[in-house]
């Protein structure tokens, strides 16, 4: 499908940007050009790295050379190029798949905790879910992310996707290199239903605001969930000592998730 067609249609949803991530190939400037021209919200330019053991890196605007086979390895090429970087689908490669994302734990910015492609496919998405806390518990920061890996007009758009928060002073229309800029920062968070309208952090106390949540968790180490209500408001107090936690709104089975706090990220 042309990014034409299909960034209308993400247009008509409700989003304000894309990104195109064709297998091992970026689009040239002047076809970037076109696309953003004729829709109505902003395309970033990457792609998805690799035959197998895929890697997204968007942000780019040419294809990174990675001659070596090791995800590892591959993961810092990409990173140093200055793009997002995701490691795919961890769950479609059970052989290796949680291995290759642990091993590049410190390298990759996040990797995705939801794949709407996927999930059509009857993969344990949730085993996502396990492996990020796994991660975080062992102390290294990595961000957890929701696409849709929208593929073909055979695929219903908008199972899974991320909400940026934006600078203040950032212009009306957000260039994509700002988008960019503060997904390497974690400031989103991931979704297939449910929204964070506010988190408020003030002497120790957490104050959060979702909207279409039944409830919320604080999860913290081990994947524990060591607070939550009923509803769309949460208020918590941080407890000392934990390496990380984070915040789910839950509706049934859909999900949203806030991006994980650290020991040493400021609670006062």
């Amino acid at each position: 499908m042309d990014a034409a067609v299909s960034g209308q249609i993400y247009a008509d949803l409700g989003y304000d940007f894309m990104a195109i991530t064709d297998h091992n190939l970026v689009h040239d400037s002047d076809q970037w050009r076109t696309w953003q021209e004729q829709v109505n919200l902003e395309i970033i330019p990457g792609e998805e790295n690799g035959n197998t053991d895929h890697i997204l890196e968007i942000g780019v605007q040419t294809v990174t050379s990675t001659l070596s086979e090791s995800y590892v390895d591959r993961a810092k090429a990409l990173r140093d190029a200055g793009g997002f970087t995701i490691g795919c689908h961890p769950q479609e490669y059970p052989d290796r798949g949680e291995k290759n994302v642990s091993d590049a734990a410190e390298i990759l910015h996040g990797f995705e905790l939801f794949n709407g492609l996927r999930e059509g496919r009857g993969f344990d998405e949730m085993a996502n879910i396990d492996l990020w806390d796994k991660i975080l518990t062992q102390g290294h920061k990595i961000w957890g992310v929701a696409t849709d890996d929208f593929h073909c007009a055979h695929i219903t758009p908008g199972h899974g996707w991320v909400c940026v928060q934006v600078p203040e002073d950032a212009p009306e229309k957000v260039p994509w290199q700002t988008i960019v800029q503060q997904l390497k920062k974690g400031a989103f968070f991931a979704s297939t239903y449910s929204s964070f309208e506010e988190f408020t952090l003030e002497n120790g106390i957490l104050k959060v605001t979702t909207k279409q949540s039944r409830q919320i968790q604080v999860v913290a180490d081990r994947g524990q969930v060591i607070y939550q209500v009923e509803g769309t408001n949460l208020e918590w107090r941080v407890k000392p000592n934990l390496t990380y936690f984070r915040i789910e709104a839950l509706s049934g089975v859909k999900r949203a998730w806030s991006q994980p706090f650290f020991r040493d990220d400021s609670y006062k």
